[in-house]
């Protein structure tokens, strides 16, 4: 009671009390209110404040809050406010909106009625990325299979993959928190590799996500990039299917004109996070993609194709 009664004269810069909400109008509340909220009083703006502290972890929606909000006050005649030790991001937008009146000490009160929204939340640091962004692994397996990177900026990257300042800056980012690259030079930093071709790849192993996204259905034969077993098949000794496969981004997607179907076609149109045609070779999706797409399918004979793919790698080094 102490923090949170230090809170509010700090903020609202009065000398109020916190007391026990007086005993007839708890006996006035129903008990699935009074079991969950320990029940104080105060006065801001000498208006009357019914403080509802919720006990231990209260679970409950900004709907029902809103609910007990109106009954509280029907039966108090004061001006009902939850206090909370801590509340989920979602909640507090949800709550506003609502207009329930709420207190995180140190963090929050909104008092809607009272015309009073405080904040302040902590500093949030961003957070550190644990998996490879789509851009972020476009770029490495770019660096790795078709032309080195090393030594970009930028806003040279933005140029060279038609991407956006924020699209290519929060990949370098991704790379740089997962200690990928470093960021060299002045002003305009250059990204720089921290491994060389294989070792690149191996280092990068635990990050990297499956290139597709979802799939789709066709009868129709596409001009993309084909993928899956027709792209082994392509690289390998595997024996082709007749069913093709057929690598799209999402972007493309948009401008299909053909029939699809989401459960059932001659062929498969797989949806890739980025843009496969940025990698492929003489129409087919590029060897690392193609291993990443399938190296948890069981399958014994792919495993044993995709081990000789990766061995016979060229890779890219300086």
């Amino acid at each position: 009671m102490n923090i949170l009664e230090k809170y509010i004269n700090e903020n609202i810069g009065t000398d109020t009390s916190i007391l026990p909400l007086e005993k007839r109008l708890c006996q006035a509340l129903p008990l699935y209110i009074t079991s969950v909220f320990d029940l104080l009083e105060t006065k801001i703006f000498e208006q009357k404040i019914c403080l509802l502290i919720a006990k231990n972890e209260y679970d409950v929606t900004p709907d029902n809050l809103a609910k007990q909000k109106a009954l509280i006050e029907e039966k108090t005649e004061m001006i009902a406010v939850f206090v909370f030790d801590k509340i989920l991001s979602y909640n507090v937008k949800r709550l506003i909106q609502k207009r329930v009146n709420f207190i995180v000490p140190n963090k929050i009160m909104f008092i809607p009625t009272l015309m009073l929204n405080l904040r302040k939340m902590p500093e949030q640091l961003p957070e550190k990325a644990e998996k490879l962004t789509p851009i972020a692994q476009l770029l490495l397996l770019f660096h790795l299979q078709k032309e080195l990177l090393n030594g970009l900026t930028i806003k040279q990257l933005c140029d060279k993959f038609a991407q956006s300042y924020l699209n290519i800056n929060r990949a370098v980012n991704c790379l740089k928190d997962l200690n990928l690259i470093e960021l060299v030079g002045g002003k305009e930093k250059q990204i720089i590799f921290t491994e060389k071709g294989k070792n690149l790849w191996q280092k990068a192993q635990p990050f990297f996500q499956n290139p597709v996204e979802r799939t789709l259905f066709t009868d129709e034969i596409l001009e993309f990039p084909k993928s899956n077993i027709n792209a082994l098949a392509h690289y390998t000794m595997l024996n082709d299917e007749q069913k093709l496969y057929f690598a799209i981004d999402k972007q493309h997607i948009k401008n299909l004109t053909i029939e699809t179907n989401k459960y059932a076609g001659d062929n498969e149109i797989e949806i890739w996070r980025y843009n496969p045609a940025l990698l492929a070779e003489n129409s087919f999706v590029d060897k690392l993609s193609l291993f990443l797409l399938l190296k948890n399918i069981d399958n014994e004979r792919i495993e044993i194709e995709l081990e000789i793919l990766i061995n016979e790698m060229q890779w890219l080094e300086e």
